[in-house]
Formats: structure tokens, C-alpha cells, sequence
């Protein structure tokens, strides 16, 4: 409770030190002051006064400042004052958004121009700030909540170097006659092809040539004697002249 309060009180402060630095402070009719000739009522119509700012009359020890009320603001009578004030230089907070009214209190002078409508805005402050109450703490995460811490990275080794591929041996193959290691039976004897009878003919034994194929006229280089008829050359004289003696026989009956 005593926090709160603490809390509100340093906002309130907060609000009036930002208002005085944000006030202005006006001199009532400018460089011309507050005299007889000034024409005050255009000035403040120009200005934009809001709450904080400070008004300032600066006037000789023939003038005066009369706060009056609006009835008799527009009646210029000041024989029923809100505030009087004296010495030629009062200057006035604007503590209050409204509108407020002066004259000089001298007789003459406010109907000569001496009177003034100030219109006072509300300042715009900032928010105050309300107190709220601290977030509860939130317990620390359970193991079970914690998220899992990721393994160390390790750095990948070099690999080893590759070995030479092995080239692939291929079982002998084995043969269908060849017997199993371990088997005392004898191999099978290979099949029986038949020879195939040779279309070819046989050829016969050359004939000898018959005598009468032979040269008659010897060649002049000397030649080697013949050897010796065999038995075929003579086979062969005998069917050859058998068959010329039937050939002329039969022309001999021919005729």
C-alpha cells in the first residue's frame, strides 16, 4: 500500500516538473507593456495559452491590475474585485484551464483599451503511471522440461585409404565326366560315335598309258632306257590288242 502511494505521489511530481518546463511565460501587449494605446486584446487573441504558462504585466505607477469577473469585465467596473495588484510589474500563473479577466482599476482606463480576455487550455500531460505488481517468478525448468543438450561435434577423421578391388576368381568349372573328389567309382567310358560312311568313291589304280601313246620320234637328247614292263603294263598290251584285232576283224566281215 505505502508502495503504491510512494508510486502515485513520484507521478504527480513527475507531471508538475514536466508542465514548468513546458510553460511560457508572455509579456502582456509585447515590447509596448500595459498602457494606454496597446491593443492587449489582439495580442492575446494570437496567443495559445495553456495551464502552467505565466502572463506577465509590466506597466508605470499610474496603472494598476484588476482581476474582475466577466459582468464586469464587459461593464468595465472594478468595484467588486477578484484580485488587485499593485508595484508595475505582477506577473500571474495560469494555474486553471478557463477563461480569466483583467483591467485597469483606474477610472477611464478600461474603456480606453486597458482590459484583456486571457482563454487558458488544458495542458496535455502525459499518462500517469499506474502502479502494477511484478510478474511472478517463473520456477527454473525441470530436468525433464530442459531441452536435450546436442552431442559434441567431432570432426570428421580421414578416411583410410581405399584397398585395391579383388578380382573376382571364378570356380573352375568342373567337367560332367570328371569324378568327385572322394569317390572311388572310375570315370564313365565317353559315348560310342559311329564313323559315318565316306560318300566319296574309292578311286581306282591309275591305267597305265598303251604303247602306241608314246612318241614315235624319239627326242634327240638322250634318255634314260625304260624300265622293264610289270606285270599291269602287260595286262594292259593284251586288252588293247585284243580289242584291235576284233575291231578289224569286223570290218573285214563287213566288207
Amino acid at each position: 500500500m505505502a508502495a503504491s502511494r510512494t508510486l502515485m505521489a513520484l507521478a504527480i511530481a513527475a507531471t508538475l516538473v514536466v508542465e514548468l518546463a513546458m510553460a511560457a511565460n508572455y509579456t502582456v501587449g509585447d515590447s509596448d507593456g500595459w498602457e494606454i494605446g496597446t491593443d492587449v486584446q489582439s495580442w492575446a487573441a494570437s496567443k495559445n495559452f495553456t495551464v502552467g504558462d505565466v502572463i506577465s504585466f509590466v506597466y508605470s505607477a499610474n496603472h494598476d491590475v484588476v482581476e474582475v469577473k466577466e459582468v464586469d469585465f464587459g461593464s468595465c467596473s472594478g468595484s467588486n474585485p477578484i484580485e488587485k495588484h499593485t508595484g508595475g510589474n505582477t506577473a500571474i500563473t495560469l494555474s486553471t484551464a478557463g477563461k480569466r479577466f483583467f483591467i485597469c482599476g483606474v477610472p477611464g482606463h478600461c474603456t480606453a483599451g486597458m482590459k484583456v480576455q486571457i482563454d487558458t487550455l488544458a495542458a496535455s500531460s502525459p499518462p500517469h503511471a499506474t502502479p502494477s505488481s511484478p510478474p511472478p517468478a517463473s520456477p527454473p525448468p525441470s530436468s525433464k522440461d530442459a531441452p536435450p543438450t546436442p552431442p559434441p561435434i567431432v570432426a570428421p577423421s580421414s578416411p583410410p585409404p581405399a584397398s585395391p578391388p579383388k578380382s573376382a576368381t571364378k570356380p573352375p568349372t568342373k567337367s560332367p565326366l570328371a569324378p568327385s573328389p572322394g569317390s572311388n567309382a572310375s570315370p564313365p567310358a565317353p559315348p560310342f560315335k559311329p564313323t559315318p560312311p565316306s560318300s566319296a568313291p574309292t578311286p581306282e589304280p591309275p591305267i597305265p598309258p598303251f604303247p602306241f601313246d608314246q612318241p614315235l620320234i624319239p627326242s634327240a637328247a638322250p634318255t634314260t632306257p625304260p624300265p622293264p614292263p610289270s606285270s599291269a603294263y602287260k595286262c594292259s598290251f593284251m586288252v588293247h590288242f585284243s580289242v584291235g584285232f576284233s575291231f578289224v576283224a569286223i570290218i573285214l566281215l563287213a566288207l
